[in-house]
Formats: structure tokens, C-alpha cells, sequence
């Protein structure tokens, strides 16, 4: 009976979809505004950032959109120095802190529409940046309280990537869409450590990747327009 009631309910489900979509019509239009989001999870399904940070698509005009992703990020974290009396050679406390920015600009031309799917192709630039700081040593990120210490990094990411993807508008206003990328990006970095005395700068590793694959780590993206 419980099984019966299972398949009853999961053919609602999919006629209910099926005719909705019979129903709603692809937003093209220029002056279309759409909050984009990463859909992820079937059990516990979860819209999280898009490329990190805020999603957002806009039609510049028919068929044709800009979108982007937008992140920024800050943190810090502080460690007191239970020593007591405190030595001179030390200081109260010792902190780690950070911040990250990143964008992902890019447009997209739908060049095929059949009921409510639109294919469509693209491309797009990305940046990133973080920095890192503790306090207290000059050497890593451990925790440290030695007086006029500090270790820094800093990378910077950039990127590019060409993509072809198709998106379903199941009811009004919503969509989904997976795509596929070819991409490339290439980071570099350097790290800096100080103490009371000297400075030293170098150059962090290095690094270079390209390949094909799914966008958003194959998660699908949840677009909401208004």
C-alpha cells in the first residue's frame, strides 16, 4: 500500500510539473531581472551562493544577458596570550584575520527556444583575491605572541571560460539551468614575513589550470525573476 501511495504521488508530481511547464513561457526579454542562486542537494535541497558570492542576471536585450557573480568576505579570529605575568618580549594577544573578493562577469546569447527550454552560449572573465594575516609570528599562520611579529599571504586568481548550457522554466518566473565550461584561470601569490628587525618577501607557488566541465562544481542554478 505505502509503495502504491509512493508512485501515485511521485506521477502528481511529475503531471503537475508537465503541465506547468507546458505552461510557462522562457523570460528573454530585455529589462528581465533574474537573483541567481546554487541549487544543491536532493534530500535537503539548499540554494547557496552563485560563484560564490551574489548572482545576478540581467537582459541587455532580447536573448541576450550579462550576468555576474559577486563575493566578498572577512574574518578574524583572536587568541589572548594566557601568560602572567605577560614578558616584554610578547604581546597580549595574537590574531589571524582575512579578506576575499571575487567577480565573475560574463554574457550569455540564448540561440535556440523549444516550449520551455532555452540553449544557450557564453562566455565569461573571473578574479579573485585573498589576504592573510596573523599576527604574533613571522613564520605560518600558527599562533604566535612574539612583539612586532606578523606573517602575510596574498593570491590573486584569474580566469576565463566559455560555456554552453540549456535552462527550464518549470513554473513562472523560475528556472533551472546546467552548463558546461571550458575554462582556464592561473593564480599567483606572495608571502611576506616580518619581525622586529627585517622583512622578507617571496614569491608564493604558482599555478595553471584549464579543462572541460560542469559549472557551479554540477550543481544546477536556480534563477527566481521579478
Amino acid at each position: 500500500m505505502k509503495q502504491l501511495l509512493a508512485i501515485v504521488l511521485v506521477l502528481t508530481v511529475a503531471f503537475g510539473t508537465a503541465v506547468a511547464a507546458d505552461n510557462s513561457k522562457p523570460i528573454q526579454k530585455s529589462g528581465s531581472t533574474a537573483l541567481m542562486f546554487d541549487l544543491g542537494g536532493l534530500a535537503a535541497l539548499s540554494a547557496g551562493n552563485y560563484q560564490g558570492g551574489l548572482g545576478v542576471k540581467y537582459y541587455i536585450s532580447n536573448g541576450v544577458a550579462v550576468r555576474a557573480g559577486i563575493g566578498f568576505g572577512m574574518s578574524s579570529t583572536t587568541t589572548k596570550n594566557t601568560a602572567d605575568p605577560i614578558p616584554t618580549t610578547q604581546q597580549s594577544e595574537s590574531k589571524l584575520s582575512s579578506t576575499t573578493f571575487s567577480i565573475a562577469p560574463g554574457i550569455q546569447y540564448n540561440f535556440a527556444t523549444a516550449a520551455a527550454v532555452v540553449a544557450y552560449v557564453g562566455a565569461q572573465v573571473s578574479f579573485t583575491s585573498s589576504n592573510s594575516k596573523r599576527t604574533g609570528n613571522a613564520n605560518s599562520f600558527g599562533v604566535g605572541f612574539s612583539k612586532d611579529h606578523e606573517y602575510t599571504e596574498s593570491t590573486s586568481t584569474f580566469g576565463g571560460a566559455a560555456f554552453v548550457g540549456v535552462e527550464w522554466f518549470p513554473w513562472d518566473n523560475i528556472s533551472f539551468a546546467g552548463e558546461y565550461r571550458f575554462s582556464f584561470s592561473s593564480t599567483t601569490g606572495t608571502t611576506e614575513s616580518k619581525n622586529a628587525t627585517t622583512s622578507t618577501k617571496v614569491d608564493a607557488p604558482s599555478s595553471t589550470a584549464f579543462g572541460i566541465g560542469s559549472g557551479n562544481s554540477a550543481a544546477l542554478t536556480l534563477c527566481v525573476f521579478f
